[in-house]
């Protein structure tokens, strides 16, 4: 009965998907075009085996081979070793201090460490550094939030060009509301289960990731989750009645949030004026899904400190209120 609406969903799906095969094509040429500087063992004993008096020894310890170059006259010593393709690599160079500092670091598995003493600085590199789930489960959230708002006027859909046919359909309009939900939000999940494989995909073209999941439980997933079906609902609810002007809601919504957000969290209560402007985003910016999905810490009491657990329970219920909203405008519409 939700055909039309399932054919929406496939469309869309189908170019996230070519889309997300495109970023693929890219991050494997980027990795070809940086092979040689990717290849740290043979790029690094090219580099140095160049100056007079290196040394380039090989051996093997507790099963990883090491590969130490050294040259006595620069006092430079690196120690490479190499655990495979699925395992990664330990990087120390030790070398006269200079006055360039590298901040430690650690971006997706790679980790950069420095260290000092008696005029000489170690940096370590490591490839083979945990990498936290959460990171790819905001990814997909990120990518579930852009295609609920692409999907987030359905009823709208219906309602622009052949609401007749709809409301001709041998269902009731709640189940056909609630089908036509239900379709988007399969939709919606599957574009965030994508996004979190090809972001795993385009990693392990560099390093195999060596995922973590210790922060990753039952509240994040929720979260990842609800977060934008919130959204979704809260756009359907905004555009369920409208005969025209949908695209334009569905365009706006994002900066009509952070515009929202943002007047909230200034803090302009000095004056008359600047209180009654805070009060009224602060209040309006309570019912904006968005407002919960910020991962910052919030001043002038705009978001409050909200665990996880709350900020689920928070959105659970504009997710129910607004799907109702929706349902119930879809149930008084007529042609």
């Amino acid at each position: 009965m939700n055909y039309v609406e399932w054919l929406r969903v496939r469309n869309c799906l189908r170019i996230y998907a070519i889309v997300l095969g495109c970023l693929i094509v890219l991050a494997l040429i980027i990795r070809i075009s940086i092979s040689n500087w990717m290849s740290d063992e043979q790029y690094t004993i090219d580099r140095v085996s160049r100056e007079p008096g290196t040394t380039i020894t090989h051996s093997m310890v507790d099963g990883v081979n090491r590969t130490v170059i050294e040259n006595a006259r620069e006092r430079t010593t690196i120690t490479i070793d190499n655990k495979g393709f699925f395992g990664g690599k330990v990087i120390t160079i030790t070398e006269p201090a200079t006055e360039r500092s590298r901040v430690n670091q650690h971006i997706g598995s790679f980790s950069f460490q420095e260290s000092h003493s008696a005029g000489m600085q170690t940096v370590t590199t490591r490839t083979d550094e945990p990498v936290n789930f959460a990171i790819f489960l905001v990814i997909g959230m990120v990518a579930m939030l852009l295609v609920a708002t692409i999907l987030g006027a359905p009823f709208a859909a219906e309602n622009k060009d052949h609401l007749e046919i709809a409301l001709l359909k041998p269902v009731t309009r709640t189940r056909y509301a609630l089908g036509t939900i239900g379709v988007d939000a399969a939709g919606i999940a599957v574009s965030g289960v994508l996004t979190i494989i090809a972001a795993i995909v385009c990693q392990a073209m560099f390093e195999v990731p060596q995922l973590d999941f210790s922060q990753t439980d039952g509240w994040l997933l929720l979260f990842v989750v609800i977060g934008p079906f919130a959204w979704y609902a809260a756009i359907n609810a905004v555009t369920t009645s409208l005969k025209r002007g949908s695209g334009a809601v569905v365009g706006f919504a994002w900066p009509a949030a952070f515009v929202i957000i943002g007047l909230a969290g200034i803090p302009i209560q000095g004056t008359p004026v600047g209180q009654v402007v805070h009060t009224i985003f602060w209040g309006v910016s309570r019912i904006v899904p968005i407002t919960y999905m910020h991962e910052f810490e919030v001043r002038h009491g705009v978001v409050g400190d909200l665990d996880l657990p709350s900020r689920v329970g928070i959105l659970s219920l504009l997710m129910l209120v607004y799907g109702a909203l929706a349902v119930l405008q879809w149930r008084r519409v007529e042609a």
